[in-house]
């Protein structure tokens, strides 16, 4: 093979008398030069998406990704998010050598959620390849204690600043429930509730008014609701008015 790489090298020359010496030794330097090898980071996932099934609301759901630096360089991360505040996101460590593995625990609070839910945690690293890595935990919340609505939102004119809307509370667990009466962060808006206890499979009616002075355009503000129920200890419903131009 030498004889052959020799003869090429001799071909390129502009001297057909180069020495054939000097051409292998041309050849070896060049064979005993060091190549420069590209060093990266990289990540390898155990699961990159995690099924919790069915839940009660209320119910904590935690699950801990595993991942690898398959690379030969060290892995940086630089943040670890999650798509909302319900959902905690614990790094094991923000730097990972290559060859070991790194965790990031995950914890969803289905307090606020009911029906299928999808969460995602984002990872920002330093590998050319894997930048950004996004694990996700998904399941379906199932209410324990339901309403038939969260929010309550009135349109008036001018010339009518009141409004009234009901809110229906289910008891669908097991145990009875005992409920406080409902409070408002805002005096423009009243409620009362027709009923305090709730056995399994009882409801209740919330009934809420609202109003605005002339002077005012809008109203914003929540009603609370206390409970016993350890899953669920608080019953909150957002309230909005304005004014229509």
């Amino acid at each position: 093979m030498i004889p052959n790489l020799c003869a090429r090298c001799f071909d390129l020359l502009p001297r057909k008398d180069f020495p054939v010496q000097k051409c292998l030794f041309l050849i070896l330097f060049l064979l005993v030069i060091p190549m420069p090898v590209l060093c990266a980071p990289a990540v390898t996932t155990e699961s990159i998406e995690y099924d919790f099934g069915e839940v009660a609301q209320g119910d904590k759901v935690s699950y801990t990704f595993r991942f690898r630096n398959s690379g030969d360089d060290l892995l940086e991360i630089s943040s670890v998010s999650s798509s909302c505040g319900c959902t905690a996101a614990l790094l094991s460590s923000k730097r990972i050598s290559a060859g070991d593995m790194g965790e990031i625990k995950a914890t969803f609070d289905s307090s606020r959620f009911r029906g299928q839910v999808t969460k995602t945690i984002t990872m920002k690293t330093n590998s050319p390849t894997h930048s950004q890595v996004q694990f996700k935990l998904k399941g379906v919340v199932k209410e324990l204690l339901s309403l038939s609505t969260n929010r309550i939102s009135w349109n008036w004119t001018k010339e009518k600043r009141t409004g009234e809307s009901s809110v229906v509370i289910h008891n669908q667990s097991q145990q009875k429930i005992i409920l406080q009466a409902a409070t408002s962060t805002t005096p423009q808006v009243q409620a009362t509730l027709d009923r305090l206890e709730l056995s399994p499979g009882d409801k209740a009616t919330l009934s809420v008014a609202g109003s605005m002075a002339q002077d005012e355009e809008r109203l914003n503000g929540y009603l609370l609701i206390s409970t016993d129920f350890e899953p669920m200890p608080q019953l909150r419903i957002s309230v909005s008015g304005r004014i229509l131009k």
